[in-house]
């Protein structure tokens, strides 16, 4: 939130508006059911995810999501839905259900694909 306040009053507004540009909403990590990349802990505080037979760390091989975008980050939002109002409205077009409206990390062991996959709901 730091950053948004430098770039409020670099832009001389008081607040946010819809078409102001946040780093949580915007230039944050993506979206929605994605290959690789960095593991959201927005429940929970990181926790160390090492291979349970070799104590490697492991690497987010996968991240499945129970919504693909919400109502302010549009920015996420595939070219292919469009931008119509009517797509809009359903951010979860896969109808994934993970937990209480959450998302799945599965992580892989990058010694050794045979070794046993981690996971974190969150």
């Amino acid at each position: 939130m730091a950053w948004e306040g430098v770039q409020e009053r670099r832009a001389g507004k008081e607040e946010l508006d819809d078409e102001w540009v946040t780093y949580h909403h915007d230039l944050s990590m993506p979206q929605g059911c994605r290959v690789g990349g960095f593991p959201s802990w927005y429940t929970t505080d990181p926790s160390p995810m090492n291979c349970e037979a070799c104590a490697a760390p492991t690497i987010l091989l996968i991240t499945v999501s129970s919504r693909e975008w919400d109502g302010r980050d549009g920015s996420w939002m595939p070219v292919e839905e469009g931008d119509t109002a009517e797509d809009l409205r359903d951010p979860c077009p896969t109808k994934f259900a993970v937990g209480r409206d959450g998302l799945l990390n599965v992580f892989a062991c990058p010694t050794d694909p045979g070794h046993p996959h981690r996971f974190s709901v969150q």
